[in-house]
């Protein structure tokens, strides 16, 4: 069955009804004693307002009304379910409305589904299929039914659940401000107040755990004054096209990220040791400091002596002996006076026989990325260092070549032994030439500009245009749902364990509508 979407504005105009900041809360808690009894709560609710939904497919304003509350029931526990079903929330929840590549079947395609496919089939604008509705509630309702059943027997600890509502705010100033999961609707800032709501409904179980003694009552005290500070900020600045995102994050988000922190080590937590991106564990969450340059390595747990790797790195970096002619390095076509860039539409050649297909990217930042190359087909900086030096286009040559000259230089042999001491690597190896250059473009970091240190706190390094600019650009322009802050790469927070591509049809020439080949794509 299919119905005209001739209520759509109608709908929109009505969002304002629907998702209103009101001061209750789906399901208002008064006093967590239990975690889980929240999260299944929540689940619960959702869950029937899924299968309601289902049963008022005929009527336009009543699916509206089912998706607006579905989703805030999701918001009370989204902090929870990215972090425990990460699986679940990316391909089946609430995941790009984009195609992805299956990362456990090589060569499948994942098709958009979840709430952004519910939102794009209500608010798109086209004729909506109710049958492809109905299929996607269902899938929904199960894969909901299936984690609340796997719930039944989760324990976590508390420290845990501290650093998911610390991960919850870069889901909050990456993703949720910047219409990543509402492009259509729009209604990111009433779902994070939700996401807020959520966060005091925890605190609540953790003043109820641990009391109010001593320094313990100011910091339930500041945490929740805060937090509902930035609630207020949300209902006084209503409206999602002009709404100061870089106030509330340099204010707000930077203020309960403080008290989480503080919190968590006046209650005596230990922090998690697992591998992840950032450290929660710092005042700013936005800083070159909070983030682990060693996540975004092959090899999470290294005791060698980087600082000496990244030395002999630079000097393969800038040396030409990694090619075949001895002839061109890595800082041909990366020169630091251009950003690590040669300023050109697509770099010369090997032994300058015309150009190669693509264009040399700036390094700076590049650590930061889960994927290389315009086809991501290279997942770390070792690869990619790797598939440069194989190309016949750019530098020709062979690691195992590179091994054999490398090691007829005493210096070369020095240097390796000290960077790579007690390793099989000392030796030289193809392993080792490509950790080395790795490690020196992990220090090629920026988050120093006016931006970065705007957002620490620092007074007068961007005017009021160029907040304007960041604001439109994360706000009406939709930039940010992709090139997601503070990192603008596409790697997705607030995990970063991958970086998303997104095919756009780019044309060929200005004038010349055709497609642009991509002639390097294997």
């Amino acid at each position: 069955m299919k119905w005209p979407h001739c209520f759509f504005g109608i709908l929109i105009l009505g969002i304002g009804l629907l998702l209103s900041f009101n001061e209750e809360s789906p399901a208002k808690v008064q006093k967590l004693d239990n975690p889980g009894k929240y999260i299944h709560v929540q689940l619960d609710l959702l869950i029937n307002e899924l299968k309601d939904f289902r049963n008022d497919l005929s009527d336009s304003v009543l699916c509206s009304a089912h998706y607006f509350n579905a989703r805030k029931y999701y918001k009370h526990i989204e902090f929870f379910v990215e972090h425990v079903s990460p699986v679940q929330a990316k391909y089946q929840i609430n995941g790009a409305l984009v195609p992805k590549f299956s990362e456990y079947v090589p060569g499948s395609i994942v098709n958009p589904c979840g709430f952004q496919r519910v939102e794009e089939i209500l608010f798109s604008g086209d004729e909506i299929d109710s049958t492809v509705l109905e299929n996607e509630l269902l899938d929904l309702i199960s894969v909901f039914q299936e984690l609340k059943n796997a719930y039944q027997t989760i324990s976590l600890s508390d420290h845990l659940y501290l650093e998911m509502l610390q991960l919850q705010l870069v889901r909050i100033a990456a993703m949720n401000l910047n219409g990543y999961d509402a492009t259509f609707t729009k209604t990111n800032l009433e779902e994070v107040n939700e996401n807020l709501e959520s966060m005091l409904q925890m605190i609540g179980y953790f003043r109820l755990k641990f009391g109010t003694k001593g320094i313990l009552k100011k910091r339930f005290r500041d945490i929740r004054v805060d937090i509902q500070e930035a609630q207020k900020f949300l209902r006084e600045n209503p409206g999602f096209d002009g709404f100061n995102r870089l106030e509330f994050i340099r204010t707000d988000i930077k203020r309960i990220n403080l008290d989480l922190v503080l919190l968590h080590r006046d209650l005596g937590l230990p922090w998690s040791d697992h591998k992840q991106a950032l450290r929660l564990n710092t005042e700013h969450l936005f800083s070159k400091g909070s983030f682990n340059p060693q996540f975004f390595s092959i090899y999470y747990s290294d005791e060698s002596d980087l600082v000496k790797q990244a030395a002999l790195g630079k000097l393969l970096f800038y040396d030409p002996i990694l090619s075949a002619n001895n002839e061109r390095a890595c800082s041909s076509c990366h020169q630091p006076d251009k950003a690590f860039t040669d300023g050109l539409k697509t770099s010369l050649a090997f032994n300058k026989s015309g150009n190669v297909e693509r264009n040399a990217p700036t390094l700076i930042d590049a650590l930061y990325q889960k994927a290389f190359f315009y086809d991501g087909k290279a997942y770390q900086l070792e690869q990619q260092v790797r598939d440069v030096v194989h190309n016949e286009h750019e530098m020709g040559g062979k690691l195992s070549d590179a091994v054999l000259k490398l090691r007829g230089s005493e210096e070369y042999k020095k240097l390796f032994r000290e960077a790579f001491a007690r390793k099989k690597d000392a030796d030289i190896s193809e392993y080792a030439i490509q950790k080395a250059i790795a490690e020196y473009e992990k220090t090629l970091i920026s988050m120093n500009s006016r931006f970065d240190r705007y957002l620490t706190g620092e007074k007068g390094t961007l005017n009021q245009r160029e907040i304007n600019g960041y604001n439109l650009f994360a706000g009406k322009a939709l930039c940010g749902s992709c090139h997601f802050f503070p990192l603008f790469n596409g790697t997705v927070p607030p995990y970063f364990m991958d970086s998303e591509y997104e095919i756009l049809g780019t044309p060929g020439t200005k004038e010349n509508k055709s497609l642009d080949k991509d002639n390097a794509l294997k």
